[in-house]
């Protein structure tokens, strides 16, 4: 089965686990720093935070910008569920907009319409690695604060400036799928320097000024033991084994990046041009993409597709499920172009690990099921 997600690891990762191993220390140390202030290099910010996972950077948005009980968010319907659950779980509301059909990006007038009082946030998504509208976004959501669900956009830009970095806070997922993986991992990016000791705090159970014993020692505290709280929160923090994949994964990012964009090309020269067969959009102008994502369009035959795809050993679906389709949510109300998104787009693999030959084998598939159905 040719996948639709992988991850490129291998003898370098071992050796960085391996130097881990033998300092006998795991857990959040001198490799996650490293990797913090690499990541933070390569995204040009100095305000970059390594965690355990992007849904806890998402659960941390909403505390260290004081979102609660009361407040609504608004956020994309097409977006992961670990989003929309952090919302609720901080007590605010999440407040359901539509996407455009092409980008799959929300639609900045979509923030004017369902804004009111009570929004506090918009939660955006950088669907497939391609950015957003930022300024359509920044135009319609003045006075409320944007977070940036960057988890498939690590290295996409808009205007020079590297998604995740825009708005005022942004989060990265570096998990099993992800196009830098280390198993499981996140960085959140919190780009008002004065809030960034809270984002320590909240990010290792509230504790304040939160430093080893060893380290409370060395610095002369006669009790290095003792500990205070300025807020309870959650454990979100990494650890060592995980940072020390990503050192060595981000200096592989580039060929990564490249080889995603040299599908992305080949696909959109084959398929272009097919009746009944829409292709995605290029990034939009002044932007860059990290091509995580490759999605067609086919309507009225996108489950036939799939069906299709996956009985010729090519893993397709859909990413994400609408939002205000589940059930949990208790949505009332119709979102037309994210029901027909869910309708008519299929995600079929790319990914550095095709081959010419995998890439070949998808495109010939999708033709013959065109052929032989449309």
């Amino acid at each position: 089965m040719i996948q639709l997600f992988s991850n490129s690891l291998g003898d370098k990762e071992l050796s960085a686990i391996k130097k881990v191993f033998k300092s006998k220390w795991l857990g959040f140390g001198k490799e996650t720093q490293t990797f913090q202030k690499n990541l933070g290099k390569r995204i040009e910010s100095p305000n970059v935070l390594c965690v355990n996972c992007a849904t806890a950077a998402a659960y941390m948005a909403m505390k260290i910008l004081d979102i609660k009980k009361g407040d609504e968010v608004i956020i994309p319907s097409i977006n992961f569920a670990g989003c929309s659950n952090a919302i609720i779980d901080s007590g605010a509301k999440p407040v359901f907009a539509d996407v455009d059909t092409r980008y799959l990006n929300i639609i900045p007038e979509e923030i004017e319409r369902l804004r009111t009082p009570k929004t506090k946030a918009v939660l955006i998504l950088h669907y497939g690695g391609h950015p957003c509208d930022m300024s359509g976004i920044f135009q319609h959501s003045k006075g409320l604060k944007i977070i940036e669900d960057s988890a498939c956009a690590l290295v996409s830009k808009y205007k020079k400036k590297n998604c995740g970095t825009l708005g005022d806070i942004g989060f990265f997922s570096f998990d099993g799928m992800k196009i830098l993986s280390v198993g499981d991992g996140g960085a959140i990016v919190i780009n008002d320097a004065k809030l960034i000791d809270k984002a320590k705090e909240i990010r290792y159970m509230g504790i304040s000024n939160r430093q080893s014993g060893i380290d409370s020692y060395k610095d002369g505290k006669k009790r290095w033991w003792e500990i205070e709280l300025n807020n309870t929160s959650n454990r979100f923090t990494p650890n060592d084994i995980s940072s020390a994949i990503g050192n060595v994964q981000l200096k592989k990012l580039d060929y990564f990046i490249a080889r995603r964009k040299e599908i992305w090309t080949i696909y959109q020269k084959e398929f272009s041009g097919i009746q009944n067969l829409i292709i995605p959009p290029e990034p939009l102008p002044n932007t860059k993409s990290s091509y995580y994502f490759y999605w067609l369009t086919i309507p009225e035959k996108r489950d036939e597709l799939a069906h299709y795809l996956v009985s010729n050993g090519i893993y397709c679906t859909f990413r994400y499920y609408p939002l205000h389709l589940i059930k949990y949510y208790k949505y009332k109300g119709s979102l037309k172009n994210s029901e027909k998104v869910n309708n008519d787009v299929l995600n079929i693999p790319i990914h550095q690990n095709l081959t010419d030959n995998d890439v070949d084998k998808i495109i010939n598939t999708v033709k013959k099921f065109i052929k032989k159905f449309l």
